[in-house]
C-alpha cells in the first residue's frame, strides 16, 4: 500500500482547496479533529466509522457525510481526490482495498495532520503522558491572550468549544498548537518552530519494540525543532537525551530547572494548585490553576516557560492560564453528590493508572472502587508485570475483557489473566467479562462515600456514563445495603438559615455556598442519625479536589 508524504498530500489539498476527503475512522478523536479542520478550510467531507458519537453527530451537523460501517461503495460515491485512515485501520480494510483499485491516493492521518500544521508555525507537544492537558492548556492560555492560532488536540475540551480548529487568518505567521502522537511512528512528521516533551517511558512497544527505539524516535523530533524546545527536567531519561541540545531549555521541579516550579505552602489540593516559577534566578511571579498535583503544575510550568519565551508578560500569563478546567476524561467527575463521587479517566499505562489512583485515594472519604478495561492486547502482555502492580491503592478493583482497539487476539492474553496476575501479587481482582455485568457487580458493592473510578481508553466510557445516568435516578433511600451504618448520606435543614444549606444538586455545582460550622449535620436516612462537621468536610473536601479535574492528569 503506496501513501502519500505530507508534502504530497500538501500539494494535492492546496491544488484542490474545495475538493472532496474521505476518512476511514472518522470517529475518532484524531480523525474527528482533523476533519474539522478540512471542514474549515472549505472542503468537502466524507468518513465512516464502526458505531456513531458525539464527534460524528458534531461533523454531521457540519455538512460531513458519516456512513456507519466501512463498505467499498463509500470510497466510490465519495468521488474522493484522497482517502485519509487513521494507524487504528487496517491495510486489509476494504475501503482501503477500494481507493487501491481505483486509484485514489492514501495520506495516514498525522501526515495530513503536518501538512496543515505547517502551513503555519508549528508548535508541538509530546510526550507519553499529558500531551491533551498540556496541549489544551496551551492552546486555551493562547486564545486568552489574543494570539492568532489553530490547534488540534486529543480530547474534547469543553473551553475550547471544538478540539481542533483552524484559523481563518492564513498567515504563515499564525500559530499552530498540535498534540503531536508518537504511538505509531508519526512524530518525526512534524518540524516545530518550538515544541514541548513532557516525558518518555515504555509504551507503544507493538510499534516501537523497546525503550531504544522510543527514545531515538524523541531524539529525532528534537534534532527538527526550530526554537525552543522545553523538556521536564524531571524526567532524568529524557534530561540526558536532550540536555546538551541547542536550543533546549528545562523546566520542573528540579533545583537545575531553566524553569523552577515551587509550590507554595498548602498550595496543592482542593480547588488547584498555587506556585511559583524560577527563572534565571528570579522569581516571575505566582500562578495559579483549577489543576491540582505535581504532574500537572509541572505541565502547567512548561506552558508558563514557552509563553515567557513568545514574549508574554508573567501577569498575562498568570491569568490567562488561571481559568483552565481540564479535558473530557482525564480524571472528569461524572457524578458528585451527598452519597457517591464517580469518576472517569483516560489512563491505561501502568504509570498513569498508579499516579491517578493514588491522587484519589489521597482525598476520596470512603474507599476507591476501581473499574479497568485494559487496553491492546500487545500493551497488556508486554507491561504485564507493571499492570499487575499499579493498583494498590484500590479497596475493590474489577477487570474486564481487553479492548482490542483493532488488534488481533493474543493466546493467554486477556482480562482474566491480568486478574490473576494482580491476585498474584496478594490484591484482591475479579475478572468481569461484559460491561453490562460490571455495572451489576459494582452495584452489588456499593456503599456510601464510595468513590467509584472507571479507568481505560476503551468503551469503557459507556459504562461510565451509563453508571452515572442509572445512580442519579435512585432515591437514597432505595439504595440496598441501606443499614444504618451504610445508608448514603443525605444533607437536612437544622437552622433557620435554611437558605444556605448545600443541597444534593449544588454538590454537583462549582459555586457551592459555605455551611456554617455549627448547625450542618448529615442524617443517614431513615435511621434519623447524624453525623458532625467532620464527615460533611471529607465529602465536600474530596467533592472539591476531584472537580479540579484531578492531580496526576495524564493525556
Amino acid at each position: 500500500m503506496i501513501t502519500l508524504s505530507s508534502q504530497q498530500a500538501d500539494a494535492l489539498l492546496r491544488s484542490n482547496p474545495t475538493g472532496a476527503l474521505h476518512l476511514v475512522g472518522i470517529g475518532g478523536c484524531g480523525m474527528s479533529g482533523l476533519a474539522h479542520l478540512l471542514l474549515d478550510l472549505g472542503h468537502r467531507v466524507s468518513g465512516s466509522d464502526l458505531v456513531a458519537n458525539e464527534e460524528t453527530r458534531q461533523l454531521s451537523a457540519r455538512g460531513a457525510t458519516i456512513h456507519l460501517g466501512h463498505a467499498p461503495a463509500h470510497v466510490a460515491s465519495a468521488k474522493t481526490a484522497l482517502v485519509v485512515f487513521s494507524s487504528a485501520i487496517r491495510a486489509d480494510n476494504p475501503e482501503l482495498q477500494e481507493a487501491t483499485r481505483l486509484g485514489v491516493p492514501l495520506a495516514r492521518r498525522a501526515v495530513v495532520l503536518a501538512s496543515l500544521v505547517h502551513r503555519q508555525t508549528p508548535v508541538c507537544v509530546a510526550g507519553m503522558h499529558g500531551k491533551t492537558t498540556t496541549a489544551s492548556l496551551l492552546a486555551y492560555s493562547l486564545q486568552n491572550l489574543r494570539a492568532t492560532l489553530s490547534y488540534a488536540v486529543g480530547a474534547v475540551v469543553p473551553q475550547l468549544r471544538r478540539h481542533a480548529r483552524y484559523s481563518t487568518d492564513s498567515s504563515p505567521k499564525s500559530l499552530f498548537i498540535v498534540e503531536a502522537d508518537e504511538s505509531d511512528g508519526t512524530l518525526r512528521e512534524f518540524h516545530p518552530e518550538a515544541a514541548i516533551i513532557l516525558n518518555v517511558d515504555e509504551e507503544h512497544l507493538d510499534y516501537f519494540g523497546n525503550l531504544d527505539a522510543i527514545c531515538g524516535e524523541f531524539q529525532q523530533f528534537a534534532s527538527q525543532a526550530r526554537g525552543p524546545l522545553l523538556f521536564c527536567a524531571d524526567d532524568s531519561r529524557l534530561a540526558e537525551l536532550l540536555a546538551d541540545h541547542a536550543n533546549a531549555l528545562s523546566y520542573g521541579f528540579h533545583p537545575l530547572a531553566a524553569y523552577r516550579a515551587k509550590l507554595k505552602p498548602a498550595g496543592s489540593g482542593l480547588r488547584g494548585s498555587i506556585f511559583e516559577v524560577w527563572h534565571g534566578g528570579s522569581c516571575l511571579g505566582e500562578f495559579r490553576t483549577q489543576l491540582f498535583g505535581s504532574k500537572n503544575v509541572s505541565n502547567a510550568t512548561a506552558v508558563i516557560g514557552l509563553l515567557h519565551k513568545f514574549g508574554f508578560a508573567p501577569a498575562e500569563i498568570a491569568r490567562a492560564i488561571a481559568g483552565f478546567g481540564g479535558a473530557a476524561r482525564r480524571q472528569q467527575v461524572l457524578l458528585a453528590d451527598s452519597r457517591f463521587q464517580v469518576i472517569e479517566d483516560y489512563g491505561h499505562h501502568p504509570a498513569e493508572v498508579e499516579a491517578t489512583l493514588a491522587a484519589l485515594k489521597a482525598f476520596a472519604p470512603g474507599r476507591l472502587l476501581v473499574a479497568f478495561q485494559p487496553h491492546r492486547y500487545t500493551r497488556t502482555q508486554r507491561l504485564l508485570p507493571k499492570f499487575a502492580r499499579c493498583f494498590k491503592q484500590a479497596d475493590r478493583l474489577w477487570i474486564t475483557e481487553i479492548y482490542a482497539a483493532n488488534e488481533p487476539a493474543i493466546d493467554g492474553v486477556n482480562g482474566a489473566h491480568l486478574a490473576a496476575a494482580i491476585r498474584e501479587q496478594g490484591q484482591s481482582a475479579e475478572f468481569v467479562a461484559s460491561l453490562t455485568a460490571l455495572s451489576d457487580a459494582i452495584k452489588r458493592e456499593l456503599r456510601a462515600g464510595d468513590v467509584v473510578l472507571f479507568l481505560g481508553a476503551g468503551d469503557i466510557t459507556r459504562a461510565a456514563q451509563q453508571f452515572s445516568a442509572e445512580l442519579k435516578e435512585v432515591r437514597v433511600t432505595d439504595w440496598p445495603n441501606a443499614s444504618p451504618l451504610k445508608r448514603p448520606f443525605v444533607l437536612t435543614s437544622r437552622s433557620r438559615n435554611a437558605r444556605r444549606y448545600v443541597s444534593e444538586d449544588q454538590l454537583t455545582s462549582s459555586s457551592n455556598p459555605r455551611p456554617s460550622q455549627t448547625s450542618r449535620r448529615f442524617s443517614t436516612g431513615a435511621a434519623g442519625k447524624t453525623c458532625p462537621l467532620p464527615c460533611w468536610a471529607a465529602v465536600q473536601i474530596f467533592w472539591c479536589a476531584t472537580a479540579a479535574y484531578g492531580a496526576w492528569s495524564f493525556a
